[in-house]
Formats: structure tokens, sequence, C-alpha cells
């Protein structure tokens, strides 16, 4: 087994190792990867969905998804994700952009995987940032200024921000009332230190920090577009280009991450997320 690591803030290649067959030696090395790259890429791996979720097991239960309707009818935990490719001239219009898996939670996932089953030759590649990067690369005296904040996170936003739903119709406002019984806003504190490496990280993302507590809403809009510019500039990212069989395994506790829709024709994956005890600031 190889680790390649593919940029120096973050995100590591595993060579010469099939994820259906490793030792107790193995696996270890692997996870220690997962904690020290956060992003980790294994390419040509030969999976069916059991053995998919099998490999997600090793790290932690598996998660329900909230929002993903394609359910794989055989395995617990697994879905199809279909992709969102352009269509023409058009921009597609599911890219969610910056985000981390279920932060409108109070315990977001631990991670996530994704293994491509069909995808296009080209496009569609997954973008990620370091968490732990951005928040080290501010200055002494924002750390201190942060250091008691406090987000608030909300599922509606990315709904209302992106147009998928709109304030416009009956059905519409429905269909949020309904998402708002299941998911009240959530607060996180801005800076929290990573549960398994102590590394403190910038806690916030586009799609779904609306707010920072305690502050009038232009000072939270201020400084909220400086931190969410900052946390994924160029510096603090990894970029993982897709191929068939590659297996896509990522720490959501420490990054954000974006999907590229600069593909046409078919694409294909499975995903599952990875079930987390960790209330971020606990």
């Amino acid at each position: 087994m190889n680790i390649r690591p593919m940029t120096g803030a973050l995100g590591a290649e595993i060579l010469d190792i099939d994820v259906r067959s490793i030792s107790d030696a193995e696996f270890k090395k692997i996870h220690q990867a997962f904690l020290d790259y956060s992003v980790l890429v294994f390419r040509d791996q030969d999976l069916n969905e059991d053995e998919f979720a099998a490999f997600g097991k090793c790290f932690a239960p598996l998660e329900t998804e909230p929002f993903l309707p394609h359910k794989s009818k055989t395995t617990e935990g697994v879905y199809y994700l279909r992709g969102a490719p352009r269509d023409g001239k058009k921009l597609a219009t599911q890219n969610l952009g910056w985000h981390m898996d279920h932060s409108y939670q109070k315990n977001p996932s631990l991670g996530a995987m994704l293994y491509a089953v069909d995808v296009p030759d080209v496009g569609g590649d997954t973008l990620f940032a370091s968490s732990c990067d951005s928040y080290e690369a501010l200055s002494d005296d924002m750390q201190a200024m942060l250091a008691d904040k406090v987000a608030v996170h909300d599922v509606l936003q990315y709904g209302l921000k992106s147009g998928h739903n709109s304030l416009a119709t009956t059905k519409s406002i429905e269909m949020l009332a309904k998402i708002r019984q299941n998911f009240e806003p959530v607060e996180h504190p801005l800076v929290c230190e990573h549960p398994e490496t102590g590394r403190k990280m910038l806690y916030l993302n586009k799609a779904w920090t609306v707010a920072i507590k305690g502050l009038h809403k232009n000072e939270s809009d201020a400084l909220l577009s400086m931190l969410l510019e900052h946390s994924t500039r160029d510096i603090f990212q990894c970029r993982v280009r897709w191929e068939n069989k590659s297996l896509l395994l990522w720490d959501n506790r420490a990054v954000q991450h974006s999907p590229n829709s600069d593909y046409t024709g078919k694409r294909e994956m499975l995903r599952l997320a990875l079930h987390s005890e960790w209330i971020p600031g606990e």
C-alpha cells in the first residue's frame, strides 16, 4: 500500500490496495491517513453495494440520508447518485456548491464515501477545502475575536438561495414548512476542535451557515462573507478527478466540499454517509 499526497494542503491517493480485503494493520494505516489528509482516493476498486457498505462500516455506522431519494433496494445505508449535468448552455440546477454534509444537524456526519460506477471521461470533479488550514491561516487577532463566536446553521437556506424553493407559491411554502418541522436551526461554535486530531477548525459553510449569533445582521453578513471566501481559497484545496471504479472517502468534520457540474452525459455513483455522535464544540 502506497500513500501519495495530492496537494500541500490535503488529500492523498491510496495505491496498491484492495479495500475488500484489508488487514487490521492496513486499516490502521488507512485510518491514520484519513486523519492526516482528510480526503482519500482509492483507485481501481471493483466493488458491489455490499462491499462498498462494508468498507464504510469499518469507520462508523452508516446514516440514513434525509434528502436523497434513490435508496438501494438491497443494502441499507447505500444510495444512488445520478448526476446533474449541463443542458447545452444551461448551468446544472443541482450544484450545491461549497458545503459540509448535515452541518444543519446537532451532530453532523463523520464523513462520507462515493464510488464511481459510470462517470464521464472528463468533468464532474469534486473540490475540497481544509477547515483546519483555513483557521490556522487567520491572523492571531482574528482567531482571538472568533474564539467565542457561535454560528447558526439552517437547512432551509440552501433551498431559498439556490432557487429550488420559493416563497412565491403555496406548494413551495408548504414544502419548506414540512422541512422545518424536522430540522430546526442549530448553533455550532465558529471555531471548534477536531474530536480526534485536536486541530482547531473554522466551522462554517456557504450552504447552511446563515448568521453569527449576537451580531447585528450587517456585521454578521460582512464577517461571514469574508470568512466564507477565505475558507475556500485555492491554497487550502485539493481537487479529485473522477474515473470509473474510484472510491472517495472524506472527513466531513474537517473539510468543505463542492461538486462540479461541468460535464454532460451519464454520471452514476454510490454514496453513503458515516454517522458520528460528535457535537461541534463538545
